[in-house]
């Protein structure tokens, strides 16, 4: 029995207003429910979101049409065709309009989107001076925009399609806070405790964003990406800590000084922020990502860096000494925005060939809207790699990746692990314990997994991978009803945060 689709060609419209504060709304068929969807464009990090519901009684994708300033639906119900119109209260029926749009944006083809024969279903265009199209594939639905350069690019989820998963036997627990200087939450008795670092005495440092663990030269340390100092000069630069684990909790000392990244036009301002970092032959590399907003995408491209000192002198007091790194080259602007590093022996990885270790990357593209892929960086490459000296073009730094069958050199070749997709972030690890490598994974906008992360697990770099096992959901969770518990700002008067991000 076929699948009925999603959205029609006439399902998608820019919405009213100026310029880029004008707004994308979409009308999806879910079911029998005909949802209104809507993306600002004032900025490339805008999410959809659900404003409405147009229908309950829809048997065919709705088209959608702006009208003297006025939002309409035309829907197909059971008992025949109505008119819908979106009011501040809602969506509500109304007279037909006299006239109706007879045109519509032509929308780009399926060989332009990079797209497989047969895994696109619906395109719908946006009338706008900056094209954009609404695609459904294999029953997710993706935002894509036309860049500058005339190519087209993937740049938001509306919804994944449903993917299996578990639930873990034990979810994730909080365990203590990191950064700043007072734990946030109260003990039960009243107590605020001291952080695991007490950054702001330490170091200057009032929070950070998320951070990437990695081993170098025997040691252990955080990379820290949007990270808010006590010298508001600094702005948003990134930052590094020690880890010392004995016993029990560990002690995380942070560098009084933040990252640097030197050459190659490499940015460091908002969502520009360290992904990875490699311990190569006594050499550190670090993997950044770089020019938010080029393009109008999130996070434009990604960079490989080489640590200037890698022996890595992390003291609290040096405020003037940042870490620093120079770049090699562009690591990608496709499918390897965010990126995960991990060193195998060459022999453990199918097809790499050759003696020595190979570098893993696993990657995302798309922020937050695109399935993960594999590349390599072989021991020719590495020992390219350690002898740079300025920047190289991407082609020069030799990475390989996995089509699906074998190895590239061409990252338009590169295929996803798995799909559906709307992923960004990720961590994989090679845990020596059980012989396999671990995929932690942000699920994506409308996923069925709820916000949360999910765990896979796979025998070889490319897998088969597991089915995904939910591990915990931040939001139920992490904004639980417990004060002693969650650790995410549940409301505006909610104390368990640091007056860092006041907006949130």
């Amino acid at each position: 029995m076929p699948v009925e689709p999603l959205i029609g060609t006439g399902s998608a419209v820019l919405g009213p207003g100026r310029g880029r504060r004008r707004s994308l709304e979409a009308a999806v068929l879910n079911g029998g429910r005909l949802d209104h969807y809507r993306r600002l464009i004032d900025r490339p990090d805008r999410w959809w979101v659900h404003a409405g519901v147009i229908s309950e009684d829809a048997v065919a994708p709705a088209a959608l049409a702006l009208i003297e300033a006025a939002l309409y639906a035309r829907v197909v119900e059971s008992g025949g065709e109505r008119t819908y119109r979106f009011f501040d209260t809602g969506w509500q029926a109304a007279d037909a309009p006299t006239t109706w749009p007879s045109s519509r944006p032509e929308p780009p083809p399926r060989e332009a989107l990079g797209l497989a024969e047969g895994s696109v279903a619906v395109v719908c265009a946006f009338d706008a001076d900056w094209p954009q199209a609404l695609v459904e594939i294999d029953g997710s639905l993706y935002g894509y925009q036309q860049r500058p350069d005339g190519h087209w690019r993937r740049a938001s989820c509306l919804q994944v399609a449903a993917e299996p998963f578990v639930e873990a036997t034990f979810s994730s627990t909080r365990l203590a806070q990191v950064t700043g200087e007072l734990d946030a939450t109260a003990t039960p008795w009243g107590e605020r405790v001291p952080t695991l670092s007490r950054s702001q005495s330490s170091a200057g440092i009032r929070g950070t964003d998320l951070g990437v663990l990695f081993q170098h030269d025997g040691r252990q340390f955080l990379l820290f990406g949007d990270t808010h100092w006590g010298r508001p000069w600094l702005a948003l630069r990134d930052s590094i800590a020690e880890v010392v684990t004995d016993s029990g909790l560990p002690e995380v000392t942070f560098h009084g000084s933040p990252l640097r990244l030197r050459g190659g036009r490499a940015t460091m301002g908002e969502y520009d922020v360290p992904l990875d970092a490699a311990s190569v032959d006594g050499q550190l590399y670090g993997f950044f990502s770089s020019n938010h907003g080029r393009n109008r995408q999130v996070m434009g491209r990604s960079v490989v860096a080489r640590c200037v000192d890698p022996h890595l002198p992390i003291d609290p007091d040096r405020r003037h000494r940042p870490i620093r790194f120079d770049v090699l080259g562009t690591l990608s602007e496709l499918h390897f925005i965010n990126v995960s590093a991990q060193l195998r022996p060459a022999s453990a990885v199918p097809g790499a060939g050759g003696e020595g270790e190979v570098l893993l990357l696993w990657g995302t593209g798309s922020y937050r809207s695109s399935e993960v892929r594999l590349a390599m960086l072989d021991a020719a490459a590495l020992a390219r790699l350690a002898a740079l000296r300025a920047p190289v073009a991407t082609a020069e730094l030799g990475l390989r990746y996995w089509d699906g069958h074998g190895w590239s050199g061409e990252e338009a070749d590169a295929a996803p692990l798995f799909s559906p997709g709307a992923y960004g972030e990720l961590s994989v690890r090679w845990v020596a314990e059980v012989g396999r490598y671990a995929l932690l994974l942000a699920s994506g906008p409308g996923d069925a997994a709820g916000t949360a992360i999910t765990l896979r697990w796979a025998d070889h770099p490319q897998g088969p991978w597991t089915p995904r096992r939910r591990l915990w959901d931040w939001v139920a969770q992490g904004m639980s009803s417990d004060p002693f518990t969650r650790f995410i700002k549940s409301s505006p008067d909610d104390a368990v945060a640091e007056a860092i991000f006041p907006a949130q």
